[in-house]
């Protein structure tokens, strides 16, 4: 008797203040080619600041482990693919469900962000006064830029419809900040050697919000015998949105069906 075919679910993991809408044309680019992806908004996200200071890690925790736990009734196998953030959110849910995936992808994995100490200055000093932190204008100025081009008529119909983000505004609430930083620091660091799936972390040659560094440091802490880098010839952190992302989709495609 001839073994039906496995379905290959993709859980795909927007970043900090970002939202779904950054997995548009890679989850279409998947679906396409017969994946099932899910894309779920994590809890705080997608709204405004107040919404996002409003919620805790476990809030972010909760709503990743349960759009995996939905994907699961309809997928006998999968992956995790993480933006920015959303690679440490998938790096603690495959410790949650012990190494059980078939394989992850992460891109712009933050370890170190650009000037990651005096963003810890300004945080330990005046910002436990403030309730809001500043973002570079170099950030928030290129989203922008991004936003307006990605929304455009020309993409109305895409068929994942974008949930509006609040990542294009200055601000950042402290408290949200603050328990960003912390995950990285005392979850993902310490606990890298725990996640042996295959991996393949990608990275911008000259990302402008998370340093690179961080993407070697994430090679060689990670447990898994199965690990590649990929390094990206661009200066943008989100990687989905640079004009040569058709390679990006390639090199993830090609990666996810060497595992399958």
């Amino acid at each position: 008797m001839e073994n039906k075919k496995q379905k290959i679910g993709i859980l795909m993991l927007h970043g900090f203040t970002a939202c779904p809408s950054q997995f548009d044309e890679l989850a279409s680019f998947f679906t396409e080619k017969g994946f099932e992806v899910l894309v779920p908004l994590i809890a705080g996200h997608g709204k405004t600041p107040e919404d996002l200071r409003k919620t805790s890690i476990d809030d972010w925790k909760n709503s990743v482990k349960q759009a995996y736990l939905n994907l699961k009734q309809n997928s006998d196998k999968i992956f995790i693919i993480g933006n920015s953030f959303g690679s440490n959110l998938g790096f603690w849910l495959v410790r949650e469900f012990n190494n059980e995936q078939i394989g992850m992808v992460t891109m712009g994995a933050p370890i170190w962000l650009k000037h990651h100490n005096f963003i810890l200055l300004r945080l330990n000093t005046y910002g436990f006064f403030r309730r809001y932190y500043k973002k570079p204008k170099r950030v928030y100025k290129n989203v922008i830029a991004f936003i307006k081009s990605f929304f455009a008529p020309k993409n109305k119909d895409l068929p994942f419809a974008p949930i509006l983000s609040f990542s294009e505004r200055e601000i950042i609430p402290t408290r949200s900040f603050r328990y960003f930083l912390n995950f990285i620091k005392n979850d993902t660091k310490p606990n890298l050697y725990k996640v042996k799936i295959p991996i393949l972390i990608a990275h911008s040659t000259a990302d402008t919000v998370t340093q690179p560094k961080s993407a070697k440091f994430i090679y060689e802490n990670i447990g898994s015998g199965n690990k590649k880098i990929y390094w990206f010839d661009s200066n943008r952190h989100v990687m989905l949105k640079d004009e040569k992302r058709i390679k990006l989709f390639k090199k993830i495609h090609n990666f996810i069906v060497s595992l399958s």
